[in-house]
C-alpha cells in the first residue's frame, strides 16, 4: 500500500511539474518573441514601448522557455517512469523523452549559440580577439579571432555534454544493478535461523 501512495506521490508531483513547466515554456517564448521585435513596424509607428528590447532580454526568454521545457521532460519521466514496473508502453516514452532531451542538448541549444554569435554579435573571422605575443610563436603573427572561439566554445560544449551523460548513464545502470541485487545473503544455521556472531 505504501509502494502505491509512493508512486501516486510521484505522479503528482510530475503531473504538477509538467504543468509549471508548460506555464514557463509558454511565459518564456513569448518574453523571447515581443523582445525580438523591431521598435517599429512597417509604417514606422511605435509598438509596444513598454517592452524592453534587445537580444540580453531575447536571450533571458530563451533561458527560460528552456528551463520550462526541461520541467516538462522531467516531470513526464517522474510521472509515468519514475519507480514503475517497464512495459513496451514506458520504454517507448522513455525513449521519446530521451530523444527530445538529446535533441534539445545536442540541437537547439548549439544552434541558438551559433544564431547568437553569427548573427547576433557577429563573431566572424574578421574580429579578433587576442593576438599571441611574437616570442611565444617563434616571431610569427597568430591571432585568434572570434569564430574560432565561437566554434572552441560550441565544440567544447558538445564533448562536455556527451561525457556527462555516458558517466550519468553509466551511474544510473550501476544503481539499477545495486538495487536489483538487494542486501548481502546473510547466513543462516541447519534450523534455518540466521547466524549471528556474539562478541565476548
Amino acid at each position: 500500500m505504501s509502494e502505491t501512495r509512493e508512486l501516486t506521490r510521484y505522479a503528482r508531483i510530475g503531473i504538477a511539474a509538467i504543468v509549471v513547466g508548460i506555464v514557463t515554456s509558454v511565459v518564456g517564448a513569448l518574453w523571447a518573441h515581443f523582445t525580438g521585435l523591431d521598435l517599429e513596424n512597417s509604417l514606422g509607428a511605435e509598438i509596444y514601448p513598454a517592452i524592453p528590447r534587445g537580444w540580453q532580454w531575447q536571450l533571458i526568454g530563451q533561458a527560460v522557455s528552456l528551463g520550462g521545457g526541461l520541467l516538462v521532460l522531467g516531470g513526464a519521466t517522474l510521472a509515468f517512469l519514475y519507480k514503475r514496473e517497464m512495459t513496451w508502453a514506458r520504454a517507448a516514452l522513455g525513449a521519446s523523452l530521451f530523444t527530445a532531451l538529446m535533441i534539445i542538448l545536442f540541437g537547439v541549444i548549439p544552434n541558438q549559440w551559433l544564431t547568437l554569435t553569427q548573427a547576433t554579435l557577429e563573431w566572424t573571422p574578421q574580429k579578433v580577439v587576442v593576438t599571441l605575443p611574437p616570442w611565444l610563436t617563434l616571431n610569427n603573427e597568430v591571432s585568434i579571432s572570434y569564430a574560432a572561439l565561437k566554434d572552441a566554445i560550441s565544440g567544447g560544449y558538445v564533448v562536455t555534454v556527451l561525457g556527462a551523460i555516458a558517466v550519468a548513464m553509466y551511474q544510473w545502470q550501476e544503481r539499477s544493478k545495486r538495487a536489483a541485487s538487494g542486501p548481502p545473503p546473510q547466513r543462516v544455521s541447519s534450523y534455518g535461523r540466521p547466524l549471528t556472531r556474539v562478541e565476548r
